[in-house]
């Protein structure tokens, strides 16, 4: 029977494999501390041992011979560490062939451990993994400020174990939060799918309403567009590029000139921008400067603090006309674009073409 302090204790060893240290590769954190032991205490050789089942694992070392230095581990018949995990204290050997506990240990003739200085790297719950030791290949007399300075060394090694889990924790929370953000974005673009056929078999058998789905499904196109910008780029940001040439590309016209840097937009920004262009899109095919065959539109925009801002301007259209009622790119361009984003959208109904240019932060 084996109590909690055995090397071989079933919670110790469970303990020890959810920490993801053992095989793990090198870290510069963990040699940080290596170097550090040998040179603060004098001693040729420093290992941060993991004690296994039925080895140690060298996490980090410095000093140590070879095949070991290179084979990262030994058995625990070449093992000093692992009686400190079973005493969960620190081990003080002067001369290990005079010493009762390890004189007839491998490690002496195989490794050239002579003198040996070990302290136990215990997890705040209380399970001992393995130790920080020190070693030197002649007879040595720890003093207790060497094992004052070990001690003080071996909490930094824990907390380097606790911050590399804590990282790893929030890695997995930040997978699992992409996953979930992705199947969402899935959902999110299946169902405005279906609410396009929806509305396409509402309106096929009711030309007085064949105008108004054409428009609606226009609209829901535009969020669908942002939507897969947002999913198949992977990624929180997305180009104002890429969403300009989505929208302007039904058109597939050089009379439309787009003119601005590379600019990142926030999801949210992005959506409600997308759908502000294809209003202005349809609005100058419908009405506007693309409506004829001399009409152009040019699309510029730059950035500063934090803020974007966006110019619309049509040319060589139909005489421009102010809107006779408040319809959905008003209310969209005011209340959304404006209000709600903390930004600002002017239009200027101009003789010479309509003039829309936008204020608006870059994230939401």
């Amino acid at each position: 029977m084996t109590s909690d302090r055995d090397a071989s204790a079933p919670d110790r060893l469970t303990a020890l494999l959810q920490t993801e240290l053992l095989d793990s590769p090198p870290e510069p954190g963990f040699d940080r501390v290596t170097r550090l032991t040998s040179r603060l205490l004098q001693a040729p050789a420093a290992i941060i041992a993991l004690v296994d089942r039925d080895r140690q694992f060298f996490k980090s070392s410095v000093g140590l011979c070879e095949p070991w230095a290179s084979l990262r581990e030994t058995p625990l018949s070449h093992s000093f560490c692992q009686h400190v995990v079973t005493s969960s204290g620190p081990l003080v050997v002067n001369d290990a062939t005079q010493h009762p506990l390890v004189k007839d240990n491998l490690a002496i003739p195989s490794l050239g451990v002579i003198a040996y200085l070990g302290v136990p790297l215990k997890l705040p719950s209380g399970e001992v993994i393995g130790a920080l030791c020190a070693i030197d290949h002649q007879p040595r007399q720890w003093s207790d400020d060497d094992v004052a300075q070990l001690t003080e060394l071996g909490e930094i090694v824990m907390d380097e174990i606790a911050l590399r889990a804590e990282n790893a924790r929030r890695r997995t929370i930040e997978q699992h939060q992409r996953v979930l953000v992705h199947e969402l974005n899935h959902r999110v673009k299946n169902t405005l799918a279906l609410v396009d056929s929806v509305i396409a078999l509402s309106i096929r058998d009711d030309s007085a309403l064949s105008e108004f789905g054409e428009t609606l499904r226009g609209r829901i196109a535009a969020l669908t567009r942002s939507h897969a910008l947002a999913l198949d780029r992977g990624r929180e940001a997305i180009a104002l590029k890429e969403l300009v040439c989505a929208e302007l590309a039904p058109l597939q016209s050089d009379r439309v000139v787009v003119d601005g840097p590379d600019v990142q937009l926030s999801p949210g920004i992005a959506l409600y921008l997308s759908m502000g262009l294809h209003e202005l899109v349809t609005n100058a095919v419908k009405y506007g400067a693309l409506s004829n065959e001399a009409g152009r539109v040019a699309l510029s925009w730059s950035h500063a603090d934090d803020r974007l801002s966006l110019s619309w301007q049509e040319s060589d259209g139909p005489v421009v006309t102010p809107p006779s009622r408040t319809g959905f790119g008003s209310l969209l361009f005011e209340r959304i674009l404006g209000s709600a984003l903390k930004g600002e959208v002017t239009r200027d109904f101009g003789a010479d073409g309509l003039k829309v240019t936008f204020d608006l932060p870059l994230t939401a």
